[in-house]
């Protein structure tokens, strides 16, 4: 009898949990670091979903019929806004539990806020507040997730802050034009880019002058992206002597153990991205 009533009990609790974890809302966010900072406030209270793959480039992102099919049965989604994600601009334009959190960005503006250290703190606020809303018996865990995100990712900001202002701040050479933001945020320089604007290659011309400048050593370094083919940049660098240097905006090199955290979070991928810069500007 005893045994019965202890498989009785551990059934009813096996029960319980399973029905807690399907109980939970699936939030899906459109990219990495969105994923990771919903992650990091949303904690066990959710499911925290991502949508594209941190390896491809969101401009470059196509929609199969099964991530639109995700992206219908999540309880929330989470996207930056049609001028990053323009692959959902029309699939979620009458969606009611989809949150654009950038919808008015112009074409004149970069549109990877995650990149600008006040902004971080901003969708970390509205995240909590939407996570709030959606189970408002957890709001006070969400936004003391927040509290303690912001006060972590502040005193980073800060010690880069005063990193950077310590090292000399030498010409780079950047894949494409996605780092404006960081760069005005710490008073960097901008960076010269392989590939601009819209333009998805860049033309022979500007390779060759871009050769010539590497050669002359006007750059301290040159910076990959895990989300670009290596070829390019290859041929680029090819019997030039230069450090080329890892930099992963969207935090491919994340791993992520589980659905609801990657390793150590937003924060791991925004100090990555200092200590990438920092690499280049330590180079004699």
């Amino acid at each position: 009898m005893r045994v019965l009533v202890w498989w009785v009990l551990a059934a009813c609790m096996l029960g319980n949990s399973a029905w807690a974890d399907s109980d939970k809302p699936i939030v899906l966010s459109s990219i990495m670091p969105l994923h990771l900072i919903v992650s990091d406030i949303g904690g066990e209270a959710i499911s925290a979903e991502l949508l594209a793959p941190a390896t491809i480039s969101p401009h470059d992102f196509q929609l199969r019929p099964s991530d639109a099919k995700r992206v219908h049965s999540a309880d929330v989604v989470l996207w930056v806004g049609p001028m990053l994600e323009t692959y959902l601009a029309k699939l979620l334009r009458k969606q009611e539990h989809a949150v654009v959190l950038y919808p008015a960005l112009g074409s004149d503006q970069d549109p990877h806020v995650w990149m600008d250290a006040d902004e971080v703190q901003s969708i970390a606020r509205r995240v909590a507040r939407i996570l709030s809303d959606r189970i408002p018996s957890r709001g006070a865990y969400f936004h003391a997730n927040a509290a303690r995100f912001s006060t972590e990712f502040r005193q980073y900001d800060k010690e880069l802050k005063e990193e950077i202002a310590r090292h000399k701040h030498q010409a780079y050479l950047l894949l494409h034009d996605g780092f404006s933001r960081f760069e005005q945020h710490y008073g960097l320089p901008a960076g010269e880019m392989v590939v601009s604007g819209s333009d998805r290659l860049p033309g022979a011309r500007h390779i060759v002058q871009l050769r010539e400048r590497l050669q002359s050593g006007e750059f301290a370094c040159v910076f990959r992206e895990p989300q670009y083919a290596p070829a390019m940049l290859n041929a680029l660098v090819a019997g030039i002597d230069i450090p080329v240097i890892e930099i992963d905006p969207l935090g491919a090199s994340r791993a992520v153990p589980s659905a609801n955290a990657g390793a150590d979070g937003f924060l791991g991928l925004y100090r990555q991205l200092g200590q990438a810069f920092l690499a280049c500007f330590d180079q004699p």
